[in-house]
């Protein structure tokens, strides 16, 4: 009995510790790991200084419509001011349903910190486009300073506007 009585309390702390691990793989959020592994991809092809595999994520149709995407990129690597993996993630997507096509676009913002100064790098990319599949990809990146305070001409790149990248350029021209 003894015996029987232990083999099921094995058998309880197993199933236990198993479902406790299952039940955290269900709760990520797929948004989230998603924006996580595009920046870590990201980082990593700056860091590589591979210009053409960070080309190749943006969606032809950005490619078409970035202006000197080739001299944007180039600059984004050399003044890319390093990556802190402390960061903070907000998680954002946009979705638009129209007559049954989807259209899915991810707005990650990354808050993070370097030599003292923080930063924000926000990246806009389609993930799904039944429209217009030209669009998925890259759509534009943009890292600027945080400060508590910004010119009256600040603001934050949207999925309202044409594909780009801004480098520290966060006032309307």
């Amino acid at each position: 009995m003894k015996k029987i009585l232990a083999i099921l309390i094995c058998g309880i702390m197993v199933f236990g510790i198993t479902g406790c691990d299952v039940s955290k793989k269900r709760t990520v959020n797929p948004v989230y790991e998603d924006a996580q592994n595009t920046v870590a991809f990201l980082v990593d092809a700056i860091e590589r200084k591979d210009a053409q595999t960070i080309k190749d994520q943006f969606s032809p149709y950005a490619q078409n419509n970035i202006d000197n995407l080739d001299e944007k990129i180039d600059r984004l690597i050399e003044e890319f001011p390093g990556w802190n993996d402390d960061y903070e993630l907000s998680d954002t997507f946009q979705r638009w349903s129209n007559h049954g096509k989807i259209t899915l676009m991810l707005t990650p913002s990354f808050d993070f910190e370097v030599d003292g100064k923080a930063y924000r790098m926000r990246i806009i990319y389609y993930t799904k486009s039944d429209e217009d599949e030209t669009k998925l990809g890259y759509y534009s990146i943009q890292i600027y300073e945080r400060y508590t305070e910004y010119s009256s001409g600040f603001y934050t790149h949207g999925v309202d506007d044409d594909p780009d990248i801004l480098l520290w350029d966060y006032t309307q021209s």
